[in-house]
Formats: C-alpha cells, structure tokens, sequence
C-alpha cells in the first residue's frame, strides 16, 4: 500500500492544503512570498507534486521540481521551518495521525535541500522578468 493510500488518497492531500495554504497567505511573513499569486494553482500544484511523491500511478504533476520553482525565492532555514510547524499544524487540523504526520513531514523535508539558500546572493532570476524575492521578517 502506498503513503498515498494510507492516508486517504488525493482528498486528504487537497483537504491539508486548503488549511496549508490560508496559513501561508495570512502568516505576517510567509505571505510576503505569495504576493500576486493565484491560490487555486498554487494548491493544485502542490497536490499534485504531493500526490506524486506519495504515490501516485499514474503520475499527475508535470511542473517544475523545487529547486528552480524556488530559485528566486531567498528560503532561509529559519523560513523552512516556520513552513513545516505550519504544515504540522495543517496537518493536525486535518486529522492525520501522528505516524502518517512524521512521515509527511519527512518527505517535505526532502525538499530542504533544493530550496534553503546560506544568502540572498545564492538566488537566481528564473526567467529575465522575475524579480529575487527576500520577504523581511516583521517586527
């Protein structure tokens, strides 16, 4: 049986990203990084990317992978880690259980490399109209 199965397929995935994405664009520093940004499509490529990883067969998300979907996006570790407590939290209101909740968590963290940058130097424009994006944190 796959991670996917276990939890309850495609439907629990989309229910945790719901809660997931509020947190993200209403965070007095996560949002700055959403600014301008469609949720729908955000969510929906996040579930895809999710289910996927999870897995999913046949595969659903054809996008880009985290490293250059990320690349303009100065992530520190302290960022990374703000968004996996948010996560964790999401994924509490969802009701997924705390085995299943390691574990999701575990293969987001799979992610850190691709995307948390030492300095602001470390990010790279994706196409020549897009802006470096470094959110300060408030107060």
């Amino acid at each position: 049986m796959t991670f996917l199965e276990e939890i309850g397929g495609k439907a629990c995935v989309e229910r945790v990203h719901k809660i997931f994405y509020t947190k993200l664009m209403t965070h007095p520093w996560m949002k700055g990084f959403f600014v301008d940004k469609v949720r729908e499509v955000l969510e929906a490529q996040q579930t895809d990317f999710m289910v996927d990883l999870f897995g999913a067969n046949p595969k659903t998300y054809f996008g880009k992978f985290p490293m250059p979907a990320h690349q303009h996006l100065y992530i520190t570790e302290e960022i990374f880690q703000l968004r996996q407590d948010l996560l964790a939290e999401s994924l509490r209101q969802s009701k997924v259980s705390e085995a299943h909740i390691e574990r999701w968590l575990a293969f987001d963290a799979t992610m850190k490399k691709a995307v948390v940058k030492e300095s602001l130097d470390e990010c790279e424009k994706r196409f020549n109209t897009d802006e470096i994006i470094a959110v300060p944190k408030p107060g």
